[in-house]
């Protein structure tokens, strides 16, 4: 029998997400900037990824946070906190290559497609379902198409989306599940790492 614990590092994730918004009088200081990054402000490596370009923004990350962080966090917390860090990292590096040629970049949707992507791999292991399968070809899809037309197909914010951030994300994501099987010989969970091994 499994306890479902409460997500109480999800829900504090959130709570900081909400707070920098409504909290931060000059948000830009905490925007990811490439060129403030190599002049040494190496916090924007990640607060850029807590800050919001506006409320509908803030929103959908909260949600999707909300959703993919409990979802994480009920199976393992090491498991979204290595999945947030891999995201992290994986987004910014391309955001320090003069491909994405942004001067600034807000916002954790880049991120959440690394926890998705770990999400959908945890429960396809775990069920073995087509729903899952037919979930990721339309994520796959979905993210596609943003990239092919520039446009975000979900929100609408204030900036124009950078949908290439997703795709890092992704790889992200594809690295963690390809690390899972290491991080499950010191896990405490032998069901999970069960079917991860399976």
């Amino acid at each position: 029998m499994t306890t479902r614990r409460f997500p109480i590092l999800t829900m504090g994730l959130v709570s900081t997400l909400i707070g920098l918004h409504w909290l931060v009088v000059d948000q830009t200081r905490f925007y990811f900037s490439a060129a403030d990054v190599f002049k040494g402000e190496a916090w924007r490596l990640v607060s850029g990824h807590f800050m919001h370009a506006d409320l509908q923004h803030l929103w959908w990350n909260c949600l999707g946070l909300a959703v993919l962080g409990t979802l994480l966090e009920y199976r393992s917390r090491t498991t979204l906190l290595v999945a947030l860090g891999v995201g992290i990292v994986s987004v910014n590096a391309l955001l320090l290559t003069p491909f994405s040629q942004l001067d600034y970049y807000c916002g954790l949707s880049g991120v959440l497609n690394t926890l998705l992507l770990v999400a959908l791999w945890l429960e396809w292991k775990a069920t073995r379902s087509w729903l899952i399968i037919v979930l990721s070809g339309g994520v796959i899809l979905k993210t596609l198409v943003e990239v092919s037309q520039g446009v975000s197909i979900m929100t609408h914010i204030s900036w124009p989306p950078y949908a290439w951030s997703h795709v890092a994300g992704m790889i992200g994501g594809l690295f963690v599940i390809w690390m899972l099987p290491v991080l499950c010989t010191g896990y405490r969970s032998p069901t999970l790492c069960g079917k991860i091994m399976d």
